[in-house]
């Protein structure tokens, strides 16, 4: 089961289970249509394998049927915001489902911080961050087209490439290696941001 962003540890596992001839069934929630990240892929991957909810059509995933419809044996694999995954980790519990039946992994909001300028070196366009809003959010709400895909900084979609910073990146995600951090020219500005006055970006 997946909840938003939480699809996407989800898209390299698929292609195995259908490799290996495995059975499973895909539940995958989401908030809007313009944010379902992998819609026409899980559609040809998974076939009639993969069930769709948009909450903004007042879709839910009913856990408690979903649980009892499961053979002995199957393993459950939840991946989303946190109040997802407690719920149905909860309730599984409750129902007697084993500890090792159970996986899960949570994705935390963007991290918010203290405002800073974000200067775009190609289109010659200065956006401001405030401090409740993802970078991301910023250069979409001033109008800039950004690339992006899962919102959480799994991907790599989003990736932007710093020319300056005059202070420290802050990264969020889980795409950059470790290495990639510390050089400090590369950000995911879905989740990440920066502990500085002004940042310019290749973009």
């Amino acid at each position: 089961m997946a909840g938003g962003i939480g699809i996407t540890p989800f898209m390299s596992q698929i292609s195995d289970l259908n490799r290996l001839g495995y059975a499973y069934e895909l539940h995958y929630a989401y908030r809007s249509a313009d944010q379902a990240a992998f819609r026409d892929q899980l559609k040809k991957l998974c076939g009639d394998k993969v069930h769709f909810y948009v909450d903004d059509e007042g879709q839910r995933i009913n856990f408690t049927e979903l649980l009892i419809q499961q053979p002995l044996g199957s393993h459950v694999y939840v991946c989303g915001p946190n109040a997802m995954v407690n719920s149905l980790l909860l309730m599984a519990k409750e129902m007697g489902w084993p500890e090792n039946a159970l996986h899960s992994e949570k994705f935390l909001a963007p991290a918010t911080g203290e405002p800073f300028i974000v200067s775009l070196k190609l289109s010659e366009t200065e956006v401001v961050v405030p401090s409740e809003m993802s970078m991301l959010e910023a250069l979409e709400e001033a109008g800039i087209d950004a690339p992006y895909l899962c919102r959480g900084g799994a991907c790599g979609r989003c990736e932007l490439e710093v020319v300056d910073c005059d202070g420290e990146l802050i990264h969020q995600d889980v795409y950059l290696s470790d290495a990639e951090k510390i050089s400090a020219n590369k950000i995911m500005p879905c989740v990440s941001r920066a502990h500085c006055s002004r940042m310019v970006v290749n973009l």
